[in-house]
């Protein structure tokens, strides 16, 4: 399937961004990665930004608890009896662990569907339990161990419980995928046709946004959404959030980031491909935080987002900040630190020598 992409002017203009973590070897920066954030409240006050907030970024799987509200505002969640547990994977990208892979196909069986439906795409287990069991045995990976098949398993049962033909859950100009579309505008503050579309790896579109509303969108989803919400959006913000909070493994799996800032924390959080991460804060007065790296590394994400959670008062394990560099041998030769937040706007502008963390 060709990618799908939306009207709009093609760009290469980066956003403003600044540096935000280094990685060390011995005294010496080798590497730093750079990157931008906004912290919004449910109204859409700024609260912290570093660099351009209004830059688009295309959400990935950060979107996955805003693609999982027409489950419940559909009523197919309750038509099937799903789960909080069931809820928690809809929105994940899980690691296929044994409790993941058992929810997902909890749902598709509720629905009345089975893995063979699932269009998720394939690819291995990141749990590595999983995947040398497949390995031994002989087999290879299939849909339902793919990070996104929980997302796929609740796509499919709105189409069952709305009547729409689930073989084309993924087409999107297809009833399903306007519906999503037009809910993650609606959580985001954005019109429908501002979000921009392309094709996510799994298949389904990815939308595309300033990096402002998806801080946004994260500030309803913690605070049960925003006064000019339905009631029916508004009951499947709150239940999705709180699915989130009582199951993070489930959003995640055993050692993720995602997964141990919210059992650490009072945190939602979501992790998104390319350097896409965000969290809110459901405890009075709530915010959301949404932070993309710049040039897509996976490892600068948890300290970047662990040094901006800092400003918000958010104290977490030093361990999870700060990431070894190790030899083949085992032995430290360096870190992924964060940079010293206060001065990352002066250094942007005056670019000063970096400093090591302590």
């Amino acid at each position: 399937m060709e990618p799908r992409s939306s009207a709009g002017p093609a760009t290469t203009d980066a956003p403003f961004d600044a540096p935000v973590v280094a990685v060390w070897r011995g005294d010496l920066v080798e590497s730093v990665h750079r990157g931008r954030y906004v912290v919004k409240d449910a109204r859409g006050e700024t609260l912290d930004s570093l660099g351009e907030p209004a830059g688009y970024v295309h959400l990935r799987s950060s979107a996955k608890p805003f693609q999982a509200l027409p489950l419940v505002f559909s009523g197919a969640a309750d038509a099937f009896g799903l789960t909080s547990e069931e809820l928690a994977v809809a929105c994940a990208s899980h690691s296929a662990e044994p409790r993941h892979l058992a929810a997902v196909r909890s749902i598709l069986r509720k629905a009345g569907l089975s893995e063979d439906d699932l269009q998720n795409g394939i690819h291995p287990p990141m749990h590595a339990p999983t995947a040398t069991r497949l390995a031994r045995n002989g087999e290879q990976p299939r849909h339902i161990h793919g990070n996104c098949s929980g997302k796929h398993a609740g796509m499919l049962a709105v189409c069952v419980h709305a009547g729409w033909n689930p073989a084309g859950y993924r087409e999107a100009e297809g009833p399903l995928q306007k519906l999503v579309r037009r809910t993650v505008a609606k959580l985001c503050g954005i019109e429908p046709e501002e979000v921009r579309l392309a094709g996510d790896g799994c298949g389904v579109p990815v939308f595309a946004l300033p990096l402002e509303n998806l801080a946004l969108g994260f500030a309803r989803l913690a605070a049960g959404g925003a006064e000019d919400f339905p009631e029916d959006l508004l009951e499947a913000v709150a239940r999705v959030r709180d699915a989130m909070r009582e199951y993070p493994g489930m959003v995640a799996g055993t050692g993720r980031f995602d997964t141990r800032l919210m059992e650490a924390t009072d945190l939602i959080a979501k992790s998104g491909a390319e350097g896409v991460f965000a969290a809110a804060n459901p405890v009075k007065p709530g915010w959301g935080l949404a932070l993309k790296i710049s040039d897509g590394a996976s490892r600068a994400v948890a300290p970047a987002v662990l040094a901006a959670l800092a400003e918000r008062g958010v104290r977490v394990l030093e361990e999870m900040k700060i990431q070894t560099v190790a030899d083949l041998h085992g032995e430290k030769v360096g870190k992924v630190a964060p940079l010293a937040h206060a001065s990352l706007r002066d250094r942007s502008q005056r670019e000063e020598p970096l400093k090591k963390p302590e």
